[in-house]
């Protein structure tokens, strides 16, 4: 079962458990995962988000792989550290800085002088605003250029959402099938090796994200903010962007996305 399985993003936070285990001479229990999150306040001072994040990984690990259950007393000494990062001297811990905004054009521009693959697909992930697990599943045929549109498989491709499309990325991906003689069937993405060859098979997201830094030098999260942004910006209001980003909830947009940016304050000092 799903439950029953260590995601592999755990794997590093375990892995430090397990040194700190080793290096105090303490056994790997409840216990022990108790002392190691209070240290990572107190002492190391890590980020509240890292500090959630080892939370899951943990109790995770004892769980699946010691058969260590959590009752309420445990859950409720890790509430009470929670409570340490409203401390005055831990403030700066819980400031999150996510993935800025880029300038769309600047962005454009860099793209634009990329090669046919990688162009296409930097344009197909600003444009539709993708998620690096939506761009890695994406196949040519899912492509409508004449509509012109491309729909996404979400949850396990039991629905499709529908994203439109530009002229110049109709452009681009139209260069990039002819140029590569590619297939309905094939991953738009795929995988190109250091001769050229292309070969039809999805990606890891490490993978895809690694490709979007070397090509542009910014992550997914970069162009999918850029876009959000952009589209406000020009004009469109919370549900028009959904309809193309896909998010089910506007509040999300409004929340983590539609920043005040420093030039439109700068224009009114």
């Amino acid at each position: 079962m799903i439950e029953n399985k260590i995601s592999t993003s755990y794997k590093n936070d375990i892995q430090k458990f397990k040194i700190f285990c080793d290096e105090t001479g303490r056994k790997e229990d409840e216990q022990s995962f108790l002392y190691y999150m209070y240290n990572s306040i107190e002492n190391e001072r890590v980020k509240k988000t890292t500090w959630e994040k080892r939370v899951v990984a943990i109790r995770k690990y004892l769980t699946v792989t010691l058969g260590i259950h959590f009752d309420d007393s445990i859950r409720s000494k890790i509430g009470t550290m929670r409570t340490m990062y409203h401390e005055d001297d831990k403030m700066d811990l819980i400031q999150v800085k996510g993935k800025s905004p880029i300038n769309k054009e600047k962005l454009l521009a860099k793209i634009r002088q990329l090669d046919t693959r990688a162009r296409a697909i930097c344009l197909v992930n600003l444009t539709t605003a993708n998620r690096p697990g939506k761009m890695v599943l994406l196949k040519v045929g899912h492509f409508d250029l004449d509509a012109p549109m491309v729909s996404v498989p979400l949850k396990k491709q039991s629905q499709w959402h529908n994203k439109r499309l530009n002229s110049e990325t109709v452009k681009a991906v139209r260069d990039y099938i002819d140029e590569y003689k590619l297939k309905p069937g094939d991953y738009f993405v795929g995988e190109v090796s250091q001769l050229g060859e292309y070969k039809s098979r999805a990606i890891s997201e490490t993978a895809y994200r690694k490709n979007l830094k070397k090509w542009t030098g910014y992550a997914p999260y970069n162009f999918r903010k850029t876009q959000v942004l952009s589209m406000h910006a020009a004009g469109a209001d919370l549900s028009t962007i959904a309809k193309q980003t896909g998010h089910k909830s506007l509040e999300t947009i409004d929340k983590h996305y539609l920043e005040v940016s420093d030039p439109t304050v700068d224009k009114y000092l």
